[in-house]
């Protein structure tokens, strides 16, 4: 399972590793899991072996070389203090935390030296993250999310992609939060259309300011009409529950005039056939997860935890040992759109509106590299 390629280097791989280049020792590249990394290292030894045989005065601490090409690589200047410590006074400080202040974290030495590129773009394009961040009210956007939607952005033009839920009824608890009830299926724009009326025009707005070529998406969940559960919860019947969802899409097209596309996902992208053809692999593939990692199982259950309420809400009638098999069936659900847009949608991204949590599935076969960007959670 692999949501973003990772392009991070724990400190103590990089101060290995760097103290090999400096001994001139090999480096045991798959023992310390870099071996993806083996070509950009060995660049980086040859850069530093030109530069210190270049050199003609004497170092004044252990990495300076390195820190020069930082210094090179970044086109800036990197603050050196030297310690006042009686006993420590040949070491010193090196000062570069503005390069946190981007990414989020502060990175290793060998993390900055051969990222260089990713983490430019970072910074090139960190205004924009902020803005799009502030624009739509979205939850904290992570360096691996802003360096997978900075290569979409500069491939080609963006595919915007917004899931919708159908207009389940709804009701307003106070702060800004909502509850649903399921206690009916309406026919209006539905609690998550009715925030993206809110949102969609500062967020195309910023995408315009920064010259973001896009189009932007949105596909209400006509899956949800299959489940005889959820028909009988809202007291209705698959024919009844896609004729509401025709209904809410016509009316979203009809408030948001930036839009470019309105529809239901699986009578638009797939088949009725493919669909259940999808899930049923993906649950599969889910509960392989959670029974052979243990890292993912203790992710499923956080993901229970948070939407427990949800849940009880919906599927009222359900045993607490059940709802586990509700997130996998809904993952599954999230991992088959995936595939469905990585297929028939160009250069796409994810602007999700619904819960935060649910983002990992969007991202679960290693072929996908689907950025998710997230609105905060605004129902429980």
């Amino acid at each position: 399972m692999c949501q973003y390629n990772n392009i991070f280097i724990e400190s103590e791989v990089s101060k290995r590793v760097l103290k090999s280049i400096l001994e001139n020792i090999p480096i045991d590249y798959k023992k310390l899991k870099i071996y993806n990394y083996k070509k950009q290292i060995l660049e980086l030894k040859k850069n530093y072996e030109d530069k210190k045989k270049s050199r003609i005065k004497k170092l004044d601490y252990k990495y300076q070389i390195f820190w020069n090409i930082v210094e090179e690589k970044y086109n800036k200047k990197i603050d050196i203090v030297k310690r006042q410590q009686n006993k420590k006074n040949k070491n010193f400080n090196i000062i570069y935390s503005d390069f946190a202040n981007t990414l989020g974290f502060l990175p290793s030495l060998l993390t900055l030296l051969i990222f260089d590129d990713e983490i430019k773009n970072l910074i090139k394009y960190e205004n924009f993250f902020k803005d799009l961040q502030k624009s739509g009210d979205f939850d904290q956007i992570s360096f691996m999310q802003k360096i997978s939607f900075i290569k979409k952005i500069q491939e080609n033009k963006v595919s915007i992609i917004t899931p919708l839920c159908p207009d389940y009824e709804h009701v307003h608890i106070g702060l800004g939060l909502y509850k649903y009830t399921f206690n009916s299926l309406n026919g209006g724009l539905g609690l998550i259309g009715k925030r993206l009326v809110k949102i969609i025009k500062e967020i195309h707005k910023v995408l315009n300011k920064y010259k973001i070529s896009f189009v932007h998406h949105a596909y209400y969940g006509d899956f949800e009409a299959y489940s005889k559960e959820i028909c009988k919860r809202v007291k209705s019947n698959e024919k009844e529950f896609i004729e509401k969802l025709i209904m809410s899409k016509k009316k979203l097209k009809k408030t948001i005039k930036e839009i470019n596309e309105v529809d239901l996902l699986v009578k638009s992208l797939s088949s009725k056939k493919d669909w259940k053809e999808k899930c049923k692999k993906n649950e599969k593939y889910i509960s392989n997860l959670i029974n052979t990692k243990i890292a993912f199982k203790k992710t499923i259950n956080e993901i229970l935890s948070s939407r427990m309420d949800l849940y009880k809400s919906w599927y009222p009638e359900l045993k607490e040992s059940e709802y586990l098999n509700l997130v996998i069936r809904q993952g599954a659900e999230y991992a088959s759109m995936a595939e469905i847009f990585q297929k028939k949608i160009d250069n796409p991204v994810i602007f999700g509106l619904d819960h935060p949590k649910m983002g990992i599935f969007y991202n679960l076969s290693s072929n996908l590299n689907l950025p998710v960007l997230y609105g905060k959670p605004k129902y429980v």
